[in-house]
């Protein structure tokens, strides 16, 4: 459903507590790290590529100063603000249709109201869907979701580790979510609902995920995974905040070195995703999701 090669560029600004919480490791208050550090280092890896991207947003997080302002940059600079829901919850697509309502719908109407913009697109939180949640979306005014991932063994590794971790007496927050919807296509394609969905490209034999923690350095699975995204129409990379932070330079908790994205250089990340964006937009349209299809 894209008339030309086309390339896109979104974050999910997931705050420090969720990964904590996914690795069961103890709560702590949170601060608004991610925009104060995180995205000042995304917005000038964006603007050093020429690309606009869109930011999925967690709404409960306007509660920050430091949120509203980056994120009032981000749309002076020309990026979409999309929801993220209000809360995160990785099981929101298991939750009662009332609730579902107040994370989705609330968050819409939070973005909207206080940055003054109209938000088209939802990225369910763990990649989770759900029919009442495709429904709600809808039902809501969205115009498309990105929430799907096609990638089984990124599907498969998650639900390993989750059970791993029950094994051994911890509790992930995350859950495995619907399997199905990881074998779904990679290509653009409209819900029953006309909802559209543009999902997260994973591609090669392994169906391998084309996000930041696979594209951290020059090495042989982020180079065979940009060789075969070059051969797709419609390529969408998925960063995460965490992506542009940094262990010690950030003074974070070296509990959180569990991510693997924090164990590779900051300077060695930033210089692979430039790579990688600079090599996928090549000779490609690269609109922000909401622009995907609409003539200037």
């Amino acid at each position: 459903m894209v008339s030309q090669p086309t390339f896109c560029v979104s974050i999910d600004l997931d705050d420090l507590r969720y990964y904590r919480a996914i690795h069961a490791l103890p709560p702590v208050e949170d601060t608004p790290i991610i925009f104060e550090k995180a995205l000042p280092r995304f917005f000038d890896l964006c603007n050093k590529v020429g690309l606009k991207a869109t930011f999925f947003t967690i709404s409960m997080d306007l509660q920050w100063d430091e949120a509203k302002q980056a994120l009032k940059k981000a749309i002076a600079d020309g990026h979409e603000i999309a929801s993220h829901s209000h809360s995160h919850f990785y099981n929101l697509s298991q939750l009662d249709r009332c609730e579902i309502i107040t994370e989705v719908a609330g968050s819409k109407t939070e973005l909207e109201t206080q940055l003054e913009i109209t938000v088209k697109g939802f990225r369910g939180p763990g990649y989770n869907l759900s029919p009442t949640l495709l429904s709600v979306l809808a039902e809501a005014g969205f115009t498309y979701d990105a929430s799907i991932l096609p990638s089984p063994p990124y599907w498969a590794a998650r639900a390993s580790i989750i059970a791993g971790m029950r094994l051994l007496g911890q509790r992930s927050s995350s859950i495995p979510g619907r399997g199905r919807d990881f074998f779904k296509s990679r290509n653009p394609s409209k819900w029953p609902n006309g909802l559209m969905e543009y999902p997260i490209t994973a591609c090669g034999p392994a169906m391998m995920p084309l996000i930041g923690t696979t594209i951290t350095s020059d090495s042989l699975m982020r180079n065979h995974i940009v060789r075969c995204a070059k051969r797709l129409p419609f390529v969408q990379v998925e960063f995460h905040a965490i992506d542009f932070l940094d262990i010690v330079h950030d003074k974070l908790d070296p509990a959180l070195a569990v991510e693997p994205a924090l164990k590779v250089p900051l300077s060695t990340r930033l210089a692979s995703f430039e790579h990688v964006l600079s090599t996928l937009a090549l000779g490609r349209q690269t609109p922000v999701l909401a622009e995907i299809g609409v003539k200037r």
